[in-house]
């Protein structure tokens, strides 16, 4: 009986097995080639459209596409110390105080801005350096407008205040000058025949009166005013905040704003006008603002009168237009 022998791989000639190996393999790649067929399209989702409201967004791909964000992801985030929260107006103040609120109209009520200041033809206005700064306003904006608020009239004086005005005249006295000499404030308005009397004082006063003794030095300057211009109308301005009164003991803004309380009151009482100008130039914190300050505590700059200047023209179309 024959039997058939198989000899080893190893003992087959070198052409016989190449050609054994590369069958082999080709075998393989067949079967590798049949179970790796591209099934359905694979779609990567990192979240629901529908969330956002809005389209998916697609890439080139249409295998893959991409849902929106709530925001880029490359938005910058908001640096808390560039965008301080404003400070908090308390809920509450002393008995007195009032807010550091913008109440002043600026509405021209169809007026116009030229009858609006001439309706200041036959007004003066009283104060101390705060006015004497509302004055050399005037006369520079008289340098190219000849008629800029009808060429108003002024009793000011630096460092000027209720309590000055009741003193004696004498060489020393600071009462402002009317046809080259001093005399007391409601002389001055009497002998100038004006019809409109606007008032500004406050801030040269605090320190030496007190709230009280300010508020009533000012009642009694008006009075007199009053008692012999009868027919003169009456405006008290609101007497204006500091920039900083870290250092200040009397006059500081909150004293200011108490006695701005009174100084309203008053008006109401005998049917004064009052002007809150002062409020229309503070920050949130109810300190003056940088842009208005001329000298880094009271004083103002002409962008602070131009803000004077529309509220008053304001103030004088309300009247043009509904007598009071």
């Amino acid at each position: 009986m024959q039997v058939d022998y198989v000899r080893p791989i190893y003992q087959e000639k070198p052409f016989v097995l190449m050609k054994r190996f590369f069958i082999i393999s080709l075998v393989f790649a067949m079967l590798f080639a049949a179970g790796c067929t591209h099934g359905p399209e694979v779609i990567v989702d990192i979240g629901d459209p529908g969330e956002t409201g809005s389209p998916a967004l697609t890439t080139d791909d249409p295998a893959v596409t991409f849902a929106p964000t709530d925001a880029p992801t490359d938005a910058p985030t908001p640096d808390p110390d560039l965008t301080p929260e404003p400070t908090k107006v308390p809920d509450q103040l002393p008995p007195g105080q009032v807010l550091w609120l913008n109440v002043c109209p600026t509405d021209m009520y169809g007026v116009s801005t030229a009858d609006a200041e001439a309706w200041f033809s036959d007004a003066v206005f009283i104060g101390d350096s705060i006015v004497l700064g509302w004055k050399n306003y005037n006369n520079h904006k008289l340098e190219s407008d000849p008629n800029f608020f009808g060429q108003t009239h002024f009793l000011c004086e630096g460092s000027y205040g209720t309590g000055h005005a009741l003193e004696p005249i004498s060489a020393n006295s600071l009462h402002p000058l009317y046809q080259g000499q001093q005399h007391y404030l409601w002389d001055s308005v009497q002998m100038m025949g004006a019809k409109k009397v606007i008032i500004c004082f406050g801030v040269n006063d605090l320190a030496i009166y007190g709230i009280d003794g300010t508020a009533q030095n000012y009642e009694t300057v008006v009075d007199k005013i009053v008692a012999q211009s009868p027919d003169a109308e009456i405006c008290i301005i609101s007497a204006m905040y500091l920039i900083d009164d870290s250092k200040m003991k009397a006059l500081t803004n909150e004293n200011l704003r108490t006695l701005n309380g009174k100084l309203k009151e008053m008006c109401e009482r005998k049917g004064y006008d009052y002007l809150d100008i002062a409020s229309h130039l503070v920050g949130p914190d109810g300190y003056l603002k940088p842009e208005y300050c001329s000298d880094n505590f009271v004083h103002q700059t002409y962008a602070a009168y131009d803000v004077w200047s529309v509220i008053l023209r304001s103030y004088a179309a309300h009247h043009i237009k509904y007598g009071y």
